[in-house]
């Protein structure tokens, strides 16, 4: 039997492909979920939930431990996988996006790990120098390969019906962020930028699933001050419908971005000193960039005036170099989920 440990929505999204995969193999899975994980899983399947790790093991008796990244560790994921290993059972880590390791001190390295691609892989060469390089498999991310059959100018159709929007003006998506900071810093930013360019958009905001009605507020609060164009409110429709159908994502460092990497549309990136600094402490000093910049598959904006040049750019169609650098970095056979199950296998 293999144990899934799971806490964050990311790990789950990425896991849920794997876990149905293996379950289709007639391979016994059972999933432990806490904190976000027990609300986002409640109707979706079975599992453990908040118990002691050893009670966990146990009772489940697994051949082997699935651990994946988090935002805010609990048990998932260095509870887990010491007590694991501490029953020599193998342990492989799942990363459904780059450096989710980082965000712990790790007290014994997993026998494994799954990663998205090449500079993923050097940025667990880069915290764990040691570790043998075979042991790291490019799986590419199965949150990705529901994209493989996206057609966008479908869904861009269906988008604009479903909201009621008549008008021919460009829809701009702006993923939401947890910590709010990013999003404080960035919403009056975008905002601002808009009304001075004097060019109608439909702005479509969305909050991360983790962040209360208390903290969306306040960057809410800024949204009143666009004079040009519309607000509009999507929330009867998924995340990912509003940012498959969307002509513009502008955001902070949301996994939504790298989505619209994927989906193939153009992408600004809002940056500031303080989210800088925001990105090094959640990801311990690991990354000092959003690597779809780095990349070139996303432009970078980080005052008003910048943004404003990024969105002419956009809006005049200059967007050929963003697109070849999405076309060669981002890309999905939707075999993610398989690669990333045949690598859990290796180990069993």
């Amino acid at each position: 039997m293999i144990l899934f440990g799971l806490r964050d929505i990311g790990s789950i999204n990425a896991c849920l492909p794997v876990i149905n995969i293996l379950k289709d193999k007639e391979i016994p899975v059972s999933v432990y979920a806490e904190g976000v994980a027990s609300k986002y899983l409640k109707d979706k399947l079975v599992f453990f939930s908040e118990c002691q790790t050893d009670d966990l093991l146990d009772f489940t008796r697994p051949s082997l431990v699935v651990a994946t990244a988090a935002n805010k560790g609990g048990t998932v994921p260095i509870g887990l996988t010491v007590e694991a290993k501490q029953r020599n059972l193998p342990v492989v880590f799942v990363e459904e996006m780059w450096s989710g390791h980082s965000a712990f001190q790790w007290k014994v390295l997993p026998d494994g790990v799954c990663v998205m691609d090449e500079f993923a892989k050097s940025l667990i060469l880069r915290s764990w120098p040691n570790y043998p390089e075979s042991h790291i498999h490019i799986t590419g991310s199965p949150v990705f390969d529901k994209l493989v059959s996206v057609q966008t100018n479908i869904d861009r159709y269906y988008l604009r019906k479903n909201l009621g929007l008549s008008e021919d003006w460009p829809i701009v998506f702006f993923p939401g962020l947890n910590p709010v900071s990013g999003m404080i810093q960035a919403v009056p930013m975008l905002v601002e930028s808009l009304n001075d360019l004097g060019i109608p958009v439909y702005l479509v905001l969305r909050d991360h699933p983790t962040v209360s009605f208390t903290e969306a507020a306040i960057y809410h609060g800024f949204l009143k001050n666009l004079r040009i164009g519309k607000v509009i409110d999507s929330s009867k429709l998924a995340t990912n419908e509003v940012n498959a159908g969307s002509d513009i994502v502008v955001g902070v460092f949301s996994t939504m971005t790298v989505e619209a990497c994927y989906l193939r549309k153009p992408v600004l990136t809002i940056w500031t000193p303080e989210i800088g600094r925001l990105l090094l402490e959640i990801t311990n000093n690991n990354l000092t960039e959003w690597p779809i910049v780095n990349l070139g598959a996303s432009l970078k904006a980080e005052s008003v005036g910048e943004i404003k040049n990024c969105l002419r750019k956009i809006f005049s169609g200059d967007t050929a170099t963003m697109l070849d650098a999405q076309q060669k970095h981002f890309k999905t056979d939707g075999l993610s989920g398989v690669r990333v199950a045949k690598a859990i296998l290796s180990y069993y």
